[in-house]
């Protein structure tokens, strides 16, 4: 059975004649840098008035590269209030090829706070205790260390969003199952998530895979000439391929709204060759398993050409 929900709108959607309900604050931890929809996602998070993104923190490999990537992406959005927070130190030898380019420029002047991600989101969940969803569209690691280092943590997260694993298809989106990229990227911390107790919703691949977002689309978005456009259309010029799949704006949108995906309430677990597994007992997640691709990619367009 499809499940709804309509997430809040600060300042525009009311509840009868009560005040304006207030937007959900988020935190985006993200491995920018490597595929290009990390950065459509971080642009609807921005574009999102239903969000509150409270911070951004990035994981994997080059991680304070790929916080340079963020920190100017805000700051040319008009948005370099953000606080943003790197999974690992800078490199000795950063990357400096392709989206790391668009990072490492000279001219803007926003940088990463020193604090490593998972003491900085210790930091914020304790500022605001049962509030904050995390959403996470790269491998788990930060949010593990959290969860190993700060057990304390768990009832401070609202629900973990996660984009990640799948049930019934592969990449292909078609069954089997297969392993999926940011699960397997660090299979032990996706262990100590799924198996956390913290709240879960999940984009799989059974709701990702197959949301490409074709010519015409991408056409829509690089030419409506607003900042957060430009900037996407560079960091796509420096990806170097041709179509993007959406795989992390999915979760982003299962933040504050679950309209697009048919849900099912699963209990899901990582096995040690780090695939998703679907299992008998007690759900642990809220579950996208398809969605409605077409829709899906004409709300998503038309949002983000309308951020301003």
């Amino acid at each position: 059975m499809k499940l709804f929900l309509i997430a809040a709108v600060a300042g525009v959607l009311w509840a009868g004649t009560s005040a304006p309900v207030a937007a959900v604050p988020v935190i985006l931890d993200t491995d920018i840098g490597t595929d290009i929809d990390d950065a459509f996602a971080l642009a609807l998070a921005l574009a999102s008035p239903e969000l509150a993104l409270r911070a951004v923190t990035t994981v994997s490999g080059d991680a304070y590269g790929r916080a340079l990537i963020v920190c100017r992406m805000l700051e040319a959005a008009g948005r370099a209030d953000i606080p943003v927070a790197a999974g690992r130190p800078p490199r000795t030898q950063p990357e400096t090829k392709g989206q790391y380019q668009y990072g490492r420029e000279p001219d803007f002047s926003k940088r990463p706070v020193l604090e490593l991600a998972s003491e900085f989101l210790y930091a914020k969940l304790k500022a605001e205790p049962g509030k904050i969803t995390l959403v996470t569209i790269g491998d788990l690691t930060n949010v593990a260390r959290l969860l190993t280092d700060h057990p304390d943590a768990k009832p401070w997260i609202r629900r973990l969003v996660i984009m990640g694993g799948a049930v019934r298809v592969g990449y292909n989106g078609k069954p089997p199952a297969s392993w999926e990229w940011n699960i397997r990227s660090d299979i032990k911390g996706a262990q100590v998530v799924f198996s956390s107790g913290v709240p879960l919703v999940m984009a799989p691949l059974d709701a990702t895979t197959m949301v490409k977002l074709e010519e015409p689309l991408r056409r829509r978005i690089f030419s409506a000439g607003t900042p957060l456009a430009n900037q996407l259309h560079e960091l796509y010029r420096l990806w170097g391929k041709v179509t993007p799949t959406l795989f992390d704006p999915v979760a982003v949108t299962l933040s504050l709204n679950e309209s697009f995906c048919e849900m099912e309430n699963l209990r899901i677990e990582v096995d040690d060759q780090g695939i998703t597994r679907e299992v008998q007992g007690e759900p642990n997640a809220r579950v996208a398993v398809s969605i409605q691709k077409d829709d899906f990619l004409e709300w998503y367009v038309r949002r983000v050409v309308s951020a301003r």
